[in-house]
């Protein structure tokens, strides 16, 4: 059978009877950017969805006891911003992964001044806020599973459903007005290939909604958090998991357990009261009772005494135990820093522990894993971004020119220092010996990209006193000439 989405409702088949209720969850969320109702229906995923159908229906079956998570929508993951636990959580990889942010350098020899030309770049970064709006839509990663930013070239809005093509052909110089980050809940997909997996538009829309105008995709920088299969993608709007609903659990789990250990302290002791209950249990009035027990309780308490009638009450205190309690909050604490995929160091500020424990490692892996981010969030929009800016500077792209991540820890700028003193000790060395010179130190230098002076200009090398030079072409006849155009032995020049 086959199955038709109707954009505004739910999956129907051809006779119009609704499908199960739990297909639902599976169908492109409603947003606010969805276009206008028409009553032409698009066909989407016609001749592969019986299958997934059948997918989903045996998951579903075999899952039923746990259920299977499910896009919750944006309503809810905006409310999830709020709370401070993933907050702070969100705020502090988002922070992080731009906090040192990098340079700009270029790959491979070049026979200009590149200085000029980076300096400018990194000029023209600042003003268009690159580094904070990198930063804003991290966390728009965290919050919402991902979202766009538009690339502003000034153009007419009925023009944005053509491409943007970096090319000085259609993108114009000093045309770019900046970049606007577009929250995923005021987009919608457009029409997107899902019967041709070898097709470059397979689960991507050529076209997004933004409050109902059709934009190209091309003039969007896409940012995505946790990127699902392509089954999944249209239930998430084609963005991705959000870091909120990836640690809702963990979160959930800490808070009962903090609360849990809270009101446990308040009844660390049970004070029991053996009194007259006669009356109460035959059936009368126990204001009598409930007068001596306020009375109790308000005249007792750890640093007073209980007073009690001699003959006919009695009092018992029973502690209750807080061993393993402090334990169990610690490894609930843990649980949720690592499904934030960080150390409890830098997530909680706990000191390590356990046997000559110093934190060394579980900051090294947090700093590796910010790399990691870094490059899988950020790397490829940061590159657009630099084809973006030397179009609208230059008028052309240098595709030697690329972004580099700074490192993040100081012990890496202390290993590379030792690195390069090493480096520099040999080549003393050598340079003592006379096994090389000081140009070719220089030279090593400038190729050596770590070394801090690549930006210098290097020294031609002086010609090698034993080296043969190369006889000229006219040193040979024009048979000889010829034969050396098609590849055979080279004769030998004649003296």
């Amino acid at each position: 059978m086959k199955f038709r989405f109707d954009l505004l409702t739910k999956w129907v088949n051809p006779n119009n009877t609704p499908t199960d209720e739990r297909l639902d969850k599976y169908k492109i969320p409603e947003t606010i950017g969805k276009p206008k109702q028409t009553k032409q229906q698009k066909m989407a995923m016609d001749s592969c969805f019986a299958p997934v159908r059948s997918l989903l229906s045996h998951a579903l079956d075999n899952l039923s006891e746990e259920g299977l998570p499910a896009f919750p929508g944006y309503t809810m993951l905006v409310g999830l911003s709020q709370n401070p636990l993933i907050r702070s959580g969100v705020e502090m990889r988002a922070k992080e992964m731009t906090r040192k942010w990098g340079e700009i350098v270029r790959s491979g020899e070049s026979d200009t001044d590149i200085g000029d030309t980076i300096n400018r770049l990194e000029r023209a970064m600042d003003r268009f806020h690159v580094k904070k709006l990198f930063r804003e839509a991290s966390e728009k990663n965290g919050y919402l599973g991902g979202c766009l930013v538009f690339i502003d070239t000034g153009e007419d809005t009925k023009e944005l459903v053509n491409p943007l093509v970096l090319d000085s052909r259609t993108f114009q110089q000093g045309s770019l007005k900046g970049f606007k980050i577009i929250d995923p809940y005021v987009v919608y997909p457009g029409i997107y290939n899902a019967n041709n997996p070898i097709s470059e538009n397979y689960y991507k829309p050529n076209v997004w909604y933004v409050q109902g105008i059709p934009v190209h995709a091309s003039r969007f920088l896409i940012f995505r958090e946790n990127e699902l299969e392509n089954m999944l993608k249209p239930a998430y709007n084609f963005f991705g998991i959000s870091l909120a609903q990836k640690v809702l659990d963990a979160v959930s789990h800490y808070t009962q357990d903090r609360e849990s250990a809270s009101k446990l302290l308040k009844k660390i002791a049970l004070v029991v009261l053996k009194t007259d209950m006669q009356d109460v249990l035959s059936g009368g009035a126990d204001t009598d009772v409930r007068n001596r027990c306020q009375y109790f309780v308000n005249n007792w308490d750890y640093e007073g005494m209980a007073i009690i009638d001699k003959e006919s009450e009695d009092m018992q205190i029973f502690n209750n135990s807080l061993s393993g309690v402090i334990d169990i909050v610690r490894q609930s604490m843990e649980h949720l820093a690592s499904m934030f995929n960080e150390p409890a160091t830098k997530l909680w500020g706990i000191s390590p522990a356990g046997f000559n424990a110093t934190g060394e490692s579980d900051m090294k892996n947090h700093y590796d894993n910010i790399a990691s981010l870094q490059e899988q969030q950020l790397g490829d929009n940061l590159q657009k971004v630099l084809q973006i800016l030397q179009l609208n500077i230059f008028g052309k792209i240098d595709t030697d020119i690329e972004f580099k991540f700074l490192p993040l820890s100081d012990e890496a700028d202390m290993a590379q220092a030792n690195t390069n003193k090493v480096k520099a000790e040999t080549d003393s060395i050598y340079v003592g010996l006379g096994a090389i010179g000081a140009e070719e130190v220089r030279n090593r230098l400038i190729e050596d990209k770590n070394s801090g002076y690549d930006n210098l200009t290097a020294y031609d090398l002086p010609p090698n006193p034993n080296e043969v030079p190369e006889p000229p072409l006219s040193a040979y006849s024009p048979e000889e000439q010829e034969a050396m155009k098609h590849g055979k032995e080279e004769p030998q020049p004649r003296t």
